[in-house]
């Protein structure tokens, strides 16, 4: 047999003892010293002692940093992972430390296939590369260098992991959510809304077989059917000022646990939704939302792109590469938190590699001529601003006078450039982080077509339809890939392995995700006034 056909058997058999094992090593408390201990070992490679823990691999090559940390290969939830033809198994306590056996239909007892770990042959395992049979590990795996006391730790830490399925599943129904705010225009609600509900119903219906399946499976093909479950999602609308969103979660939460959050719809005032997703450890996909949480400890909540920030980063790129021999004059809304936050990132950005910056703050009661005076050739623009603000700034005698270099967000400014004059039509810039309008038809083809199947399409709220289906959609498949295993780390997990393959994107033309990356679309489009009313890219899609 084949390194390949033995690594996948050898994943079955996991897979197959797994669901149906428990702990069988000793109860440990969380936060106790032993836990403490095995968790920095396990997660950060620290030995009790504060030291990094050393180890070779393939006999004498002596390796660091992440190659050695526990966590990297058999991830958080410690259910392992693939990567090509390589298979990191698991090692959460009900695994380790439970023989695993061949499963058969009928008595006598099934074959045992490895045996179960004691603290004796884990460290053999550990410090040696041989298993608890007595056979060599993977050359691949680490021989650490490791004491008593960071092994107890480590396996106490280890007996903790996917331990217990995460709430919000049943015996026949797996739950989820979506949120929504009382005062988005209702016709955006309704578009999300719409969505959800004709895509749960149409799950549930074409697969009301598996429920009969689940209860009378064969013996063989239990690990198939048996993890099926209806699928129930939950509107949370919160209202109100933000301030009591964290209650209002907590009331919806309390009253009906969810396993996850699929996208959602929430402008602005995000941060209190992604402390819920992190404090509860609940698995937030894609929600629809400018402003984003940026945080690299981060793990439940996986966004779309960095919403704001990543519209500054991108006009911070462009200007680097693009240098004017005058200061920097961005234009923003200081009654508008996404436009505030952008300033704020742009400002940042761009004084890193010593550019000057001119914030111009602008109101409601917009002076065209006086906050456009001033302005010269030498200067690059940048407006922060709605299509109207940013076209009476543009159309103002002194902008097209001194014709300066402009640079335009289309997540502000939109993509209709008819009313540009054409005086400064050359030196604008539009920066856009989605597919270019005359190609979006063609990637949202798939999910249109189910829209007005469905009798749900609205033009209007294409963006929104398209996130909630993409969502739906990987929340689907991922349920599938866990197989049963409902632990929200391994759901996690298992969507950073797959947002690469996807034939579905949404409205980016490429997404991309790898372990402890949250942010799945990276990249943007420089665009230029087609002189149709519309903009039409000057560069293939750029990714930092």
């Amino acid at each position: 047999m084949s390194n390949y056909l033995k690594g996948i058997a050898r994943l079955s058999i996991i897979a197959c003892t797994f669901f149906y094992s428990t702990a069988s090593f000793n109860d440990v408390e969380v936060g106790s010293r032993d836990y403490v201990v095995g968790k920095e070992l396990y997660s950060k490679g620290i030995l009790p002692n504060g030291k990094l823990v050393k180890a070779t691999i393939q006999g004498d090559i002596a390796v660091e940093g992440d190659q050695l940390i526990c966590e990297t290969c058999h991830r958080r939830s410690g259910l392992g992972s693939t990567e090509g033809q390589q298979v990191v198994p698991a090692i959460a306590g009900s695994v380790l430390f439970k023989p695993l056996r061949i499963p058969t239909s009928k008595p006598p007892e099934p074959p045992t296939y490895r045996e179960a770990y004691t603290k004796e042959t884990l460290m053999k395992a550990i410090r040696d590369g041989i298993d608890a049979n007595g056979d060599p590990l993977d050359p691949f795996m680490p021989r650490y260098e490791i004491d008593g006391q960071a092994l107890d730790g480590l396996m106490a830490y280890v007996n903790t992991l996917s331990k217990t399925p995460s709430p919000g599943v049943t015996e026949d129904t797996i739950h989820f959510a979506t949120i929504i705010l009382s005062s988005n225009n209702a016709t955006d609600n309704k578009a999300l809304l719409d969505v959800m509900e004709q895509y749960v119903q149409q799950k549930n219906i074409e697969t009301r077989y598996e429920s009969k399946r689940a209860k009378n499976a064969p013996w063989h093909k239990a690990w198939l059917f048996e993890p099926y479950r209806k699928w129930q999602i939950h509107t949370w609308e919160l209202k109100g000022e933000k301030e009591t969103w964290p209650a209002q979660l907590d009331a919806y939460y309390t009253q009906q646990p969810v396993f996850a959050l699929i996208n959602g719809l929430v402008p602005t005032g995000w941060e209190s939704i992604n402390d819920f997703c992190e404090g509860y450890g609940i698995p937030c996909l894609f929600p629809t939302t400018q402003l984003p949480v940026i945080d690299d400890n981060n793990f439940y909540t996986i966004y779309m792109t960095r919403g704001a920030v990543h519209e500054a980063e991108a006009v911070a790129s462009y200007i680097k590469k693009n240098p004017a021999s005058g200061e920097v004059v961005q234009f923003f809304d200081n009654t508008d938190q996404q436009s505030a936050v952008a300033a704020k990132s742009l400002r940042i950005e761009l004084q890193k590699s010593g550019i000057k910056v001119l914030d111009v703050a602008v109101d409601k009661h917009l002076d065209t001529a006086g906050l456009s005076s001033g302005l010269d050739a030498k200067q690059t623009v940048v407006l922060w601003l709605d299509k109207r603000p940013s076209d009476e700034l543009l159309s103002s005698t002194a902008m097209s006078q001194t014709a300066p270099k402009v640079v335009l967000s289309t997540q502000f400014y939109g993509t209709d450039s008819l009313h540009i004059p054409r005086e400064i039509e050359k030196s604008l810039v539009f920066v856009h982080s989605s597919e270019m309008p005359g190609h979006l038809n063609r990637l949202l083809l798939r999910s249109t077509g189910w829209f007005k199947a469905k009798r749900i399409y609205n033009s209007a709220t294409r963006e929104i339809q398209a996130n909630a289906y993409f969502a739906l959609k990987v929340a689907g498949d991922a349920t599938k890939h866990i197989r049963g295993y409902f632990f929200r780390d391994y759901f996690i997990e298992k969507i950073e392995h797959m947002i690469d393959d996807l034939p579905y994107t949404s409205i980016y033309p490429r997404i991309g995700m790898a372990p402890d990356q949250r942010f799945v679309s990276r990249g943007y489009y420089l665009a230029k006034v087609d002189g149709k009313g519309g903009i039409r890219n000057i560069t293939e899609w750029i990714t930092p």
